[in-house]
């Protein structure tokens, strides 16, 4: 931030043109005892006093009534006008062209003294030249002008550094440059903690340029919802989301604990599928043993005489069905045909399709009748 001040240097008598010295090489002080400033590099000034100038002559007016028109609003008029401008080794010399009203009361020396307003750093390193003043008491103005802050061009009254002052917290007496200085600690601290918030910005989901309340809102919600979750899982003390985690993850742990101890014992229990599986191969295994033993015992019964080849379907149907109540049957049932007969010696069956005596002796013991035997011999053939 660069300050602006004046200084008061002696002109001779009036010429229309003249040489004058604007500043001074080195390190000098105003004759308040302001300062001290420093002209390190005399065309360095003047090559920023050119290029703020924009191709514009700079003014010179009495007593720095341009500083303070507005203020007054009381007319500035020109004394006259700095036509160019010299690095010499004592310092910034301006060729000044004097209207004919400055150059006779200089003449009659009316004024006596140029005062140069320069801007400079807060050290008190000079940049550029604005303007000057013909004046009679030097640094007159020189605590106040001195005093002026500019930001982008525009100034600030002793009102006005109070006003920030107190925004700030700061004494209403604060100066100009104590003001620079906190300034700046703002912005150090300010350009600190820029990673820190584009950080959390990022984490809540917002823009790295977002403004402080958005980021206190975000934070805000957040906090609600962690202490939300904190109640409903009946947590007491500070909804933090640190101790939030650590609950979580002591409610895990127990979960998974109790999961492991109702974990049923696999050398005690099966799944259902594989329980389902090794039943329809045990029932299909049992089905084909009742089967074959079905099949041994009517064929033992065969084997015996007590059943003969017509009745061997209803033989096995019996015993697949019932085999032990077949079995008690074959026990007391008589034999029919001998065993390694067929039929009755000698005969043939009847052409007529009707019983013999052998056949009616089998319905006989077997308590069917004559009718289904008959049935039976033509389903079978």
């Amino acid at each position: 931030m660069l300050h602006r001040a004046t200084n008061s240097i002696s002109l001779a008598l009036g010429e229309s043109t003249q040489w004058v010295q604007l500043l001074p090489a080195g390190t000098f002080a105003g004759r308040d005892g302001a300062g001290p400033y420093r002209l390190d590099d005399p065309q360095a000034v003047i090559t920023a006093t050119l290029a703020a100038a924009s191709g514009a002559d700079l003014p010179i007016d009495y007593d720095h009534q341009i500083l303070w028109s507005r203020d007054n609003g009381q007319p500035a008029p020109a004394a006259g006008w700095i036509k160019a401008y010299e690095a010499r080794p004592d310092g910034v010399w301006g060729r000044v062209e004097w209207t004919p009203a400055a150059a006779a009361r200089l003449a009659d020396r009316e004024y006596r003294y140029l005062s140069p307003v320069f801007w400079h750093e807060p050290d008190g390193t000079v940049t550029r030249i604005e303007c000057a003043a013909l004046t009679n008491i030097p640094n007159l103005e020189l605590a106040a002008v001195a005093s002026r802050l500019t930001t982008n061009g525009g100034e600030m009254d002793p009102k006005q550094i109070a006003a920030l002052a107190a925004a700030l917290g700061l004494p209403a007496d604060t100066s100009a440059e104590m003001l620079v200085a906190h300034a700046k600690t703002l912005a150090d601290q300010a350009q600190a903690i820029a990673p820190a918030h584009a950080a959390m910005a990022k984490r809540l989901g917002l823009p790295e340029t977002a403004a402080p309340d958005a980021l206190k809102l975000a934070v805000d919600g957040c906090m609600d919802a962690v202490a939300d979750v904190a109640k409903a899982l009946g947590m007491t003390g500070p909804a933090l989301p640190v101790t939030l985690a650590v609950h979580a993850k002591q409610l895990l742990a127990d979960k998974q604990g109790q999961a492991q101890a109702a974990a049923p014992d696999p050398t005690k229990y099966v799944p259902v599928e594989q329980l389902r599986a090794v039943n329809d191969r045990l029932g299909a295994l049992e089905g084909n043993l009742a089967k074959d033993k079905a099949t041994a015992a009517v064929e033992a019964a065969m084997a015996a005489g007590k059943v003969v080849p017509a009745t061997k379907d209803w033989a096995l149907a019996y015993a697949s069905k019932d085999l032990e109540a077949f079995s008690a049957l074959m026990k007391v049932a008589p034999v029919i045909v001998k065993p390694g007969r067929e039929g009755p010696a000698g005969q043939t069956p009847p052409a007529t399709g009707e019983l013999g005596e052998e056949d009616l002796a089998v319905c006989s013991r077997l308590g069917i009748t004559a009718e289904d035997l008959k049935q039976h011999q033509k389903e079978g053939a």
